[in-house]
């Protein structure tokens, strides 16, 4: 016969209450992993006055897999029943286990009792008391029956038991679950159970309720700031509270106890929620989506993977929906604390007390699940570590959006005083930018802008006077900046901008460009060490006399620490020459005249047109050179080389030659630098060596093997793969290495010299013959040169032209001839423009000359004819 007992309880309207009996699951891993092992017990004496006893030691179990009834299971032997250990935890399985409980009263009067099963997680739960020898049923429940089966209305399966005088009374309970099985079980006077469990109620009540004002002040925070880290802390803690009521079994009891289907559900659905609401608070607490993209990443998988198992639990059974959350657990949790502590190593605030949650959780858990495990015996901790640690961690996510509240405070207010102090310093600022803005740093003068827009202001508003800019720039500051360091080089130059002002200023021809007084400017500074001051007068040459005079005191020493330092400078001037010329173009005048001013000295070099490389004319000329390129604007002239002791032909020098069709004859210094700045002298090398090897056949179709000698250039020897183009053209054309001659100065190999050696070393290997053109207008070392892979050595014009009448030119040419013999050079003497020229190189040993009086350079036609027509070329052969 079963009884039904209505136990006296408080109702509370909260979602779950803890128990304190029962040790609580972790929300994410083992809240549904908890199994106990059972065992078997002598019969305990049962102490009347005692308030509650603890049967563990007092239970024995078996485990049935045949399905005995219980009258089968009473009759059973001893020997088959199994002692249980200090805590009934089997696990998971799903075998069906008896338990046997023998209490021995013997005392005079019958005691009234209670059994306490203290975890509410069991399937089904049969309990039998043997009357005559003979079980009789007491009550079936467990959390698959409904909650009114069980005999007292409490989360946990409380019995009421009869022990009567001088007996020993025997009790059964049937145990089959699919989660874990645990069976703490009690023996309860009834007014110490009612008492104890007012008491639980009273404390679960204050847990619950301050979670509950926690989730209700953050969600207020979550509307007021419209931030999603409060409304995922809601969440991580509305669905902690459900997870810790459905473990309790307090919302079986006073939400649903008809619906134990629901209460299942519900206990797989809260447990990957509580999961998914950790992951979605971590990822919005830390802001991952904007700082952390990588673990962002990570989270947002973990989040979708946690929301297949909140589906999940609606489409697979209940062991493996069970599973699948303790499998998520762990990554879950490790994702969570190694993303806190990764943080918080990065100086991340935000992340420590986030941590340290996440932390206070495991490190409680751990007890729980040591216990659970086997591990660790019953404790305070191992059975309310679940508990504790989460709310321990709720509190501290709490505090961590606290604090992270008020360091954003904080920093809006800091922000909001800091606007505030700019606004107050606004005008301040301003007026510091603005002038900082038009002048220089340093020195306090003002900037090439300002000096332009007031010289100009001062030519309009003073036509009839002549009006002149000096630029003055400082020569080798560098050295000053290097010896002294900058902070006193730019003390320094502010102290020498401060002097040549005050100069300035005390002449009545100055323009002033600001202040008045002892402040008046006259000078500005126009970048890096260089000045400009503006002058005015009716007379040109007052004006060069008034500058000439600062020029020198400007140069008087200038004493800085201690010392008396000279800073050398040049000037460049330019003067308003034009009635619509203005002051930008006159400072870029000055600019080009400070370019000439004299090497050394600091005399004052006035701008003339003719000095202008900047000029319209060679803007044009740089455009239009690439499609004379292009159309065969440029000729290829040849002037041709005699030897001295055959009196023979023995090579031409190709010179290129461009005729504009509007600017007439451009000289190949004016457009070879051009081609060298544009890159353009790469395939116009390649255009006149085509044309040269073209004019070698010309020279094999009249029988004559001469030489033709091509200039290269600097920018030449530093092309990658030059060598392989000029064996390429040699090969393309049939023309043997040794007829070309390719012709370097000495200045033009210097440059880059470990390179030019390389490509001159690779020439000479293709047995193409080497030039030094120029020899003794540049700087070359001797021993340089002597490492060239050079044959012949061309002496400079300069140095030919007058040698029959200056004694000293013909002393330099017959030394270099000396020496370049000595050397093992051949010598090729330009400029040879008459007869004695001729004779005097013959007498001083000279291997070849060229020159005007030989032949003027000729275009290829015309250098043919002149070979069948020329007393030199009879019978002309190569000579080597």
């Amino acid at each position: 016969m079963l009884r039904k007992v209505t136990y006296r309880h408080r109702q509370i309207q909260l979602p779950g209450s803890p128990c304190p009996a029962m040790p609580f699951r972790p929300a994410l891993i083992l809240l549904l992993l908890l199994l106990t092992v059972s065992g078997v017990a002598h019969a305990g004496m049962v102490d009347p006055s005692a308030r509650s006893v603890e049967l563990t030691s007092h239970t024995r179990f078996i485990v049935t897999n045949d399905e005995p009834g219980p009258s089968e299971v009473t009759r059973l032997p001893e020997s088959r029943w199994q002692k249980t250990s200090d805590d009934i935890n089997l696990g998971y399985t799903a075998d069906t286990y008896w338990f046997r409980i023998r209490l021995t009263n013997d005392s005079a009067q019958p005691l009234e009792r209670l059994i306490e099963l203290a975890y509410p997680m069991l399937d089904k739960v049969d309990f039998y008391a043997l009357r005559d020898n003979q079980p009789e049923l007491m009550a079936q429940t467990g959390d698959r029956r409904p909650f009114d089966t069980r005999p007292i209305a409490h989360r946990h399966f409380v019995f009421p038991v009869t022990l009567p005088a001088n007996t020993t009374s025997e009790f059964y309970l049937r145990i089959q679950t699919s989660g874990a099985l645990q069976v703490p079980l009690t023996l309860w006077q009834n007014n110490a159970f009612a008492s104890q469990s007012d008491t639980q109620l009273t404390m679960e009540s204050m847990f619950y309720g301050v979670m509950l004002v926690m989730t209700l002040f953050n969600l207020f925070l979550f509307f007021s700031f419209r931030e999603r880290a409060y409304l995922s802390y809601v969440l991580l803690v509305g669905s902690a509270l459900l997870v810790m009521a459905g473990l309790n079994g307090a919302s079986f009891q006073y939400i649903y106890p008809d619906s134990p289907a629901l209460h299942n559900y519900m206990l797989l659905i809260t447990v990957p929620l509580y999961q998914l609401a950790m992951c979605l608070f971590a990822r919005d607490y830390l802001e991952m989506g904007t700082r952390h993209p990588r673990w962002n990443r990570l989270f947002l998988v973990l989040i979708a993977a946690t929301a297949m198992c909140v589906i999940g639990a609606f489409i697979f059974s209940y062991d493996i929906s069970t599973r699948l959350s303790v499998m998520m657990a762990v990554p879950v949790g490790l994702a969570n604390l190694v993303a806190g502590v990764a943080f918080w190593m990065r100086g991340d605030k935000s992340a420590r007390l986030f941590t340290i949650a996440w932390v206070a959780l495991l490190v409680c858990a751990l007890f729980t699940v040591l216990n659970k495990l086997g591990i660790a015996p019953s404790s305070f901790m191992a059975n309310h570590g679940i508990p504790i640690g989460t709310s321990a961690q709720a509190l501290l996510f709490s505090f961590a959006l606290a604090d992270r509240f008020n360091r954003e405070r904080k920093a809006y207010f800091q922000e909001k005083q800091a606007v505030l102090d700019a606004m107050k310093n606004q005008r301040e600022t301003e007026a510091a930018l603005l002038r900082a803005s038009s002048h220089h740093e340093v020195t306090g003068l003002p900037d090439r802008s300002l000096f332009e827009r007031i010289v100009d202001q001062a030519i309009s508003n003073n036509e009839s006077a002549v009006t002149a800019i000096f630029m003055l720039h400082l020569r080798r500051f560098d050295d000053v900046n290097k010896t002294l360091g900058h902070r006193h080089a730019d003390e320094l130059l502010s102290l020498f901008a401060s002097r040549i002002n005050q100069l300035v200023a005390q002449t009545v021809h100055a323009v002033y460009l600001e202040g008045n007084g002892k402040d008046t400017i006259c000078v500005a500074h126009i970048e890096g060490v260089s000045f400009a001051f503006a002058l005015q007068d009716e007379d040109q040459e007052r004006l060069m006399s008034q500058a000439a005079e600062l020029t020198a005191r400007f140069a008087e020493p200038i004493e800085f620490m201690g010392l008396m330092l000279e800073l050398n400078f040049v000037i460049g001037a330019s003067f308003c020459e034009d009635a619509g010329e203005d002051a930008q173009s006159m400072l870029r005048h000055a600019f080009i005249a400070l370019d000439q001013a004299g090497v050394g000295t600091s005399e004052i070099a006035i701008y003339q047109a003719d000095m202008n490389p900047y000029s319209p004319r060679r803007l044009t000329l740089m455009t239009e050179l690439r499609e004379a390129l292009r159309t065969e604007g440029l000729t290829l002239y040849f002037q041709p080389q005699v030897h001295l002791s055959t009196e023979r032909v023995a090579g031409f020098e190709a010179l290129l030659r461009w005729f504009h069709p509007e600017h007439g004859f451009v000289p190949p210094d004016e457009f070879i630098p051009m081609a060298e700045q544009t890159g353009l002298i790469k395939p116009l090398t390649q255009w006149v060596l085509q044309e040269a090897l073209t004019f070698c056949n010309g020279l094999d179709a009249v029988g004559c093997d001469a030489t033709v000698s091509v200039n290269i250039s600097a920018m030449n020897l530093r092309e990658p793969g030059f060598c392989e183009a000029v064996c390429g053209l040699l090969e393309k054309n049939q023309v043997a290495a040794r007829r070309l001659v390719l012709e370097v100065t000495e200045t033009a190999a210097m440059l880059d010299p470990k390179r030019s050696l390389a490509v001159l070393r690779a020439l000479q290997a293709a047995k193409v013959k080497l030039s030094i053109d120029d020899f003794g207008t540049g700087h070359s070392s001797l021993s340089y040169i002597r490492q060239l892979p050079v044959s012949e050595i061309k002496i400079d014009r300069s140095f030919v032209m007058e040698m029959d009448s200056n004694q000293g030119d013909a002393t330099i040419v017959r030394t270099t001839i000396n020496m370049c013999h000595d050397l093992g050079y051949e010598v090729v003497a330009e400029g040879v423009e008459n007869e004695a020229t001729q004779n005097l190189l013959r007498e001083l040993g000279c291997d070849y000359i060229q020159g005007y009086f030989l032949a003027r350079p000729m275009s290829r036609t015309d250098a043919l004819k002149w070979l069948e027509a020329s007393s030199w070329a009879t019978s002309s052969s190569l000579t080597t």
